[in-house]
């Protein structure tokens, strides 16, 4: 008799351990909810990004949106490398079909554009007036590193006005060279419209550059592996929407 009420015992006390175990489970999973949707942005568009992640959670407000922000070359390493992403922004159509030749993505849609342009530091605002005044002159140059669409802009752009760019800082995103023309590191910079709209730095800028011909382009796509494809979808659609094109435009970029 006191085996069986020992076993008893025992076979109680393993039940109310399983039920705490699953109450606990039950807990934390009321607790932490669905997992965020991962966007991995471009460094350039991430205003607009965040921008649209605030409409979405207030429609949306049992999802959480995680953005990632990086230039769009190290975004597509990211990828390639087995990062878990829901959708992803890219500066340029060239990185989007390096992912399309693995079918790592959706078919894609471009949401925006965006212009070069040349910002000068405060210390030199004055006295660079022209592209000549760069070709003469002895300045610190930062541009983005060759991987990244607004370093491929710019090496284009100074190639073909014959501007030396050889000893030019290499950084890994724009918003890195906009940071160091901001804080004085270096003298000048190349970076996009959207940028020199957004900076709260009195930076000077060349209006007759031509700069601004060269252009690139947002592609939006979805993650092909992606287990939140219905509200990658819904987060995708925000861009085409009223709202969201009036966010393109106010964050200094043009539509499609």
């Amino acid at each position: 008799m006191k085996h069986n009420s020992s076993l008893t015992g025992l076979v109680q006390m393993l039940l109310f351990l399983m039920a705490s175990v699953l109450l606990l489970m039950a807990f934390l999973g009321c607790r932490t909810g669905p997992r965020p949707l991962r966007v991995f942005v471009a460094s350039s568009f991430t205003a607009v990004a965040q921008d649209i992640a605030k409409e979405y959670a207030a429609r949306y407000p049992n999802t959480t949106v995680d953005i990632n922000v990086a230039g769009s070359g190290t975004l597509v390493s990211q990828i390639q490398e087995g990062a878990r992403a829901d959708l992803i922004i890219l500066a340029s159509p060239r990185h989007m079909r390096q992912l399309q030749a693995t079918s790592a993505v959706l078919q894609p849609t471009i949401v925006a554009r965006n212009s070069l342009t040349i910002v000068l530091s405060p210390r030199v605002a004055d006295t660079v007036t022209s592209v000549d005044d760069i070709r003469k002159g002895d300045f610190q140059i930062a541009i983005c590193v060759a991987t990244a669409p607004c370093g491929t802009l710019a090496l284009t752009y100074a190639s073909s006005m014959k501007i030396d760019i050889s000893g030019a800082t290499r950084e890994p995103n724009v918003k890195a060279v906009l940071a160091k023309v901001e804080g004085d590191e270096v003298d000048i910079g190349f970076v996009y419209v959207s940028d020199l709209q957004s900076t709260k730095v009195d930076l000077g800028h060349l209006d007759a550059s031509n700069a601004a011909e060269l252009s690139t382009s947002y592609h939006l796509a979805v993650t092909a592996n992606s287990s939140r494809r219905q509200d990658a979808e819904r987060f995708a659609a925000l861009f085409a929407e009223e709202a969201g094109k009036n966010t393109i435009l106010n964050f200094g970029f043009q539509l499609p």
